[in-house]
């Protein structure tokens, strides 16, 4: 990571912060990892600092989903590159094995990261050198002991057989020299021994004249000597060259295998920084784990929110765990700057916690500005380009310099490395000389850094610098709460309002005895007792009005909880409705789909029904006209008979009646020898012949008096097209049966059904239908210009 210098070491050690990379090296898995935990710095870069921020949260949820990644690894190999880089070196079969061992567990950390969903880490995946190759072409050929297998050559595994059938000789020979009989008193032990890389007997050192062969040891306690028979002389002979022919074939490997990883140590090198990145980003996400840490939200210097810094239940890591050690809990930190006020001072009791809220903001932002979620519920946080702090005691003997002087020469070096923005944490600001003066340089002070647009948080026990707190613009006051009933500082900080020091109430806690305290307070000037007295009243009004604030907000939450269940009940009495209506609609669905069944049954049964009547009604109107036409004049009834050469005079607008089909309507057109009569909705086309005066009122409307009008409503046509669009199959098909039956009456033809595409059901049943239909002569599917296939032409027999 690249390092920015934020604050000097100086300023890291007094926030305490290596002891969070303490923390943080703890949590990591390899040597890497470890050396660039402690190398950690805080970056000033905008976009850095968003960038591990996200990578860190990314790594949170990966590991929620998928746990750590597989990079326990225990050596530190980067010795190895040194040998590596000398032209001719080799490694031993066990460092081979420790390198092959490093590079599956980054590819495998590779192959797990490139598929996550998490871009940072894709990226961080993808940014590992890909050594598959590497890993395929050596893993299995060094063992754990880093021997070589075998498999490594066929050389290797040649030589190995002879040794082996080399070794199983000579031990049966020496086996079968110890079974004899002479041989086996002048032996020690009946074992085969090895000495000088030979197979050799242990004889007794009082029978070594009964062995021919060559000594090659004694053993400690003198007794023994450890014979060569001269018999198996040239077989160990022959297994000695055997196992240097293995030797130089196993020296040549490893020199194989060295130089492929010298010609890839470039890559080696980039896997280990690689590794080093992945494994510090895991502790990261670790430790935000175990601080239960939330991701700090960084103040934009542009962005118009009044709130500068904001810390809400923060902890100081270091101190917690120490408490949680010691089975102490730790009070949190709630903290708020707006822009309008960047200084805050501090006061309160002695021990009363002052110093720690100063380092917990500090040690905080470094925290935040290193890619590590900060131990807090909530925190807003400017990106910080200076850290600077004075606190503690900078006295140096060797360079001669009193505390004083130490902090002042401190705070002038501060004074000089300012660069907006800046967060400046002042510990008891002017102590160390007389009080008065002292007052002032803190004020000076103070201010000095304020007009420079730092963020000042200064801690003090000096009157003037709170007083001087208070009446400038752009400060604040804040302290420390302390229990007056139990004279025990609270270590809470209470903002509005400056603390009074309680001094005296401290060194009596303390043990001081109570003969320097009581005439301590009786020295105190009277003007110092009021405004304590004051202040006392003060911090005890405010307790009051936090405990007013505190029911009232938890009544707050109480009806907010309130409302939550309420809205909790709704919704579950809502999901059980839903489940109920739901159930309720499955059967209601399946009753319905039982009854449609039927019904489709029942309208089959009724449309065969309606057929076969249409049928009989035609035959029978057929045969009546047949019959009719076939009568004698003089049977053919007196009202209905034509009189000879003429036929009833009408006009249009009379009222008649169509003699042949029983109906009476108007006529509406004249055309010779024939008629257009409506007869309500139907228009019927007849001969004159037969229409005759209809029973009761006249031909012709009755007059009406003057001024008076009689105008009837149209009776609708029958159009030569019918629109099905949107019907359902058995609605439709009783629709175009009526329709059927009163362009048959109208005498129209041909017909437009518009039935559209869609999914074609409504087309084929309606086409299904007209192919039996009476009335139809014939159908077609209509021309492109007129609706094409989703409209049929009908022809009807007239």
């Amino acid at each position: 990571m690249v390092e920015f210098e934020v604050t000097s070491q100086s300023t890291l050690e007094a926030l305490e912060f290596p002891a969070v990379l303490q923390l943080l090296e703890e949590r990591c898995r390899t040597p890497y990892g470890k050396q660039a935990a402690l190398a950690l710095r805080p970056t000033l870069s905008r976009d850095l600092v968003l960038k591990l921020q996200s990578a860190t949260h990314e790594m949170v949820q990966f590991r929620s989903l998928h746990g750590n990644l597989p990079l326990n690894l225990t050596t530190d190999i980067r010795p190895f590159f040194g040998r590596l880089g000398v032209e001719g070196s080799r490694l031993t079969g066990a460092e081979v094995h420790l390198v092959v061992e490093q590079l599956k567990a980054a590819l495998e950390a590779r192959g797990s990261l490139v598929r996550c969903p998490q871009e940072a880490l894709r990226e961080a995946g993808r940014s590992l050198p890909e050594v598959g190759n590497l890993v395929r072409f050596l893993d299995g050929k060094v063992s754990l002991t880093g021997q070589l297998e075998d498999r490594c050559s066929a050389d290797l595994l040649r030589i190995r057989r002879h040794v082996t059938s080399l070794s199983a000789r000579l031990e049966a020979e020496l086996r079968a020299i110890v079974s004899q009989g002479e041989m086996a008193r002048a032996l020690q032990d009946d074992f085969i021994a090895l000495r000088n890389n030979r197979h050799v007997l242990p004889v007794r050192i009082d029978a070594q004249g009964m062995v021919e062969g060559i000594v090659h040891a004694l053993s400690s306690s003198g007794a023994t000597v450890y014979m060569e028979p001269l018999s198996t002389v040239p077989l160990n002979n022959e297994l000695v060259r055997a196992k240097e022919q293995e030797e130089v074939e196993v020296q040549r490997l490893l020199l194989e295998f060295s130089d492929l990883l010298r010609s890839r140590l470039p890559e080696l090198r980039d896997l280990v920084e690689g590794l080093a990145e992945l494994d510090l980003l895991q502790s990261r996400a670790i430790l935000a784990e175990d601080m239960e840490g939330v991701d700090p939200d960084f103040v934009d210097e542009g962005a118009g929110s009044s709130l500068l810094l904001h810390l809400v239940m923060a902890r100081h890591p270091v101190l917690e765990r120490a408490l949680k050690g010691a089975g102490r809990p730790l009070v949190p930190l709630n903290l708020s700057l707006e822009r309008e006020q960047p200084v805050l001072v501090v006061s309160g009791p002695n021990t009363g916690g002052k110093t720690v809220a100063l380092k917990t903001v500090g040690l905080l932002a470094l925290m935040a500005q290193s890619g590590l979620k900060v131990p807090a519920q909530e925190a807003r946080l400017p990106i910080f380009h200076k850290v600077l702090i004075d606190i503690g005691d900078h006295q140096s003997i060797s360079d001669s310099l009193s505390t004083f002087s130490a902090r002042m020469a401190n705070i002038s070096s501060m004074s000089r490395e300012t660069a907006s923005p800046a967060l400046v944490l002042l510990d008891e600001a002017g102590s160390g000389t007389d009080p008065e003066e002292g007052a002032c340089l803190g004020i000076a002070i103070i201010d000095f850094f304020r007009r420079r647009g730092a963020i000042v948080l200064a801690t003090t026990h000096h009157q003037g610098i709170k007083a001087y707190a208070a009446s400038t613009p752009g400060m604040a006051n804040a302290c420390m709460e302390f229990d007056e009933e139990s004279l025990r500082p609270l270590y809470r900080l209470r903002a509005g309002a400056p603390g009074r020091s309680g001094g005296l109430d401290t060194a009596e806690r303390l043990g001081l005895p109570r003969e320097m305290v009581l005439q301590a307070r009786r020295l105190l000037p009277r003007q110092r007792e009021i405004l304590d007295s004051y202040l006392r009243a003060l911090q005890a009004l405010q307790e009051e009005l936090r405990l007013k604030l505190e029911k009232v907000e938890e009544a707050s939450r109480d009806a907010r909880q309130r409302e939550a269940e309420r809205e909790e009940t709704e919704r579950r009495l809502a999901r059980e409705r839903e489940t109920r209506f739901a159930r309720y609609l499955e059967e209601s669905s399946s009753r319905v789909r039982e009854e449609w069944a039927r019904f489709l049954r029942e309208i089959e049964d009724q449309e065969g029904a309606r057929r076969l009547r249409r049928e009989l009604e035609k035959r029978e109107r057929e045969t009546l006209e047949t019959s009719r036409s076939g009568l004698d004049l003089d049977l053919v009834p007196a009202s209905r008979k034509s009189r000879p050469g003429r036929s009833l005079p009408i006009a249009l607008g009379d009222r008649v009646h169509v003699t042949s089909l029983g109906l009476t309507g108007t006529v509406e057109r004249l055309d010779g020898d024939r008629a257009r009569v409506r007869s309500g909705s139907k228009v019927l086309n007849v001969r004159r012949e037969d229409l005759e005066a209809p029973q009761g009122p006249s031909l012709r409307e009755p007059e009406l008096p003057a001024g008076i009008r009689l105008l009837r409503a149209e009776e609708p046509l029958v159009r030569q097209e019918i629109d099905l669009t949107g019907k359902r199959v058995e609605e439709a098909l009783t629709i175009l049966d009526k329709y059927l039956d009163d362009a048959s009456l109208a005498a129209l033809s041909p017909l437009r059904v518009i039935h559209g595409l869609g999914t074609g059901r409504l087309r084929a049943a309606i086409r299904g239908f007209l192919e039996s239909h009476p009335h139809v002569e014939g159908f077609s599917e209509a021309e492109q210009r007129e609706g094409g296939s989703g409209a049929t032409v009908v022809r009807l027999r007239l």
